[in-house]
């Protein structure tokens, strides 16, 4: 029997899998393992907000893997998340006036639960009102 892609947790695997994928031209088992690497990466976190934003910067840094062609870390988030933590870094997204590449390769996809402003959405009582309006509207805009 094949295993299903929601079983896998080892991010190597699925990293093989979506290499495969990608070789073969299946966008749908490509995608769900690309999902199922990103959930994973929050596995560690009992904050829901902690874990929706290690599976949003693990769909960032995939997509910079993806565009370098090797692994590669989001430095400066992971700077700025070392030095200012997690709603600081979800906060200063939301607030960017202008959009990222990772945003609208993201949104491109379909993976509008991946994106910063959705997870600014989904604990609208972590964040004062106008980071949740202007997450909003960033998303409204691709509705």
């Amino acid at each position: 029997m094949k295993k299903k892609v929601s079983d896998y947790t080892d991010v190597s695997e699925l990293t093989k899998l979506m290499a495969n994928a990608k070789q073969q031209g299946n966008d749908e088992v490509y995608n769900q393992a690309f999902l199922r690497r990103c959930e994973i990466e929050g596995f560690d976190h009992s904050d829901p907000l902690h874990k929706a934003f290690y599976e949003v910067l693990a769909a960032y840094e995939s997509l910079l893997e993806e565009k370098h062609g090797r692994r590669q870390q989001a430095s400066y988030t992971r700077r700025k998340l070392r030095d200012k933590g997690v709603e600081q870094c979800l906060e200063d997204w939301a607030l960017d006036t202008k959009e990222t590449d990772g945003f609208h390769m993201l949104m491109d996809r379909g993976f509008v639960k991946l994106t910063a402003e959705f997870v600014v959405t989904q604990f609208p009582d972590r964040f004062s009102n106008h980071i949740v309006e202007a997450a909003s509207a960033r998303l409204k805009k691709y509705e």
